[in-house]
């Protein structure tokens, strides 16, 4: 009865596991700083952003529309409070969107640092791997 190896049935794998996953994570940190950088573009760009504060200005209204049929709860505050709620709203927005920008920033920055660190990982094990040989 032959022997068999159990071994020689998988694949050999010679490059370390860190190396393979360094790897496979590099083209999804390469597509998550593109989106990025679309999502910064389509906010800087005002005549982007005033479609969904127009949007998100009607829903707000619809909702009071809906909860408040009556007027009965907007007209506590006074009768002007729906004209001065949108004007608020407009101020708020833009600082909102810029808000947005400096968040997907700051994560540009870290997203960038971390993909330096896995291409220098990459190239330093592909160095070292050849070293060996």
């Amino acid at each position: 009865m032959p022997t068999h190896d159990s071994t020689s049935d998988q694949p050999q794998i010679c490059e370390s596991v860190l190396r393979n996953l360094v790897l496979l994570a590099l083209p999804w940190l390469s597509f998550q700083r593109d989106i990025l950088d679309i999502a910064k573009k389509s906010i800087s760009n005002t005549s982007n952003v005033k479609p969904t504060e127009n949007f998100t200005l009607r829903e707000l209204q619809a909702l009071l529309m809906i909860f408040d049929r009556s007027h009965e709860w907007r007209n506590l505050f006074d009768r002007d409070f729906e004209k001065r709620l949108e004007d608020a709203y407009k101020e708020i927005f833009p600082k909102m969107a810029s808000a947005s920008v400096q968040f997907i920033e700051a994560q540009q920055i870290i997203l960038s640092s971390v993909f330096d660190a896995m291409k220098k990982l990459r190239v330093d094990e592909k160095a070292n791997d050849h070293s060996k040989s």
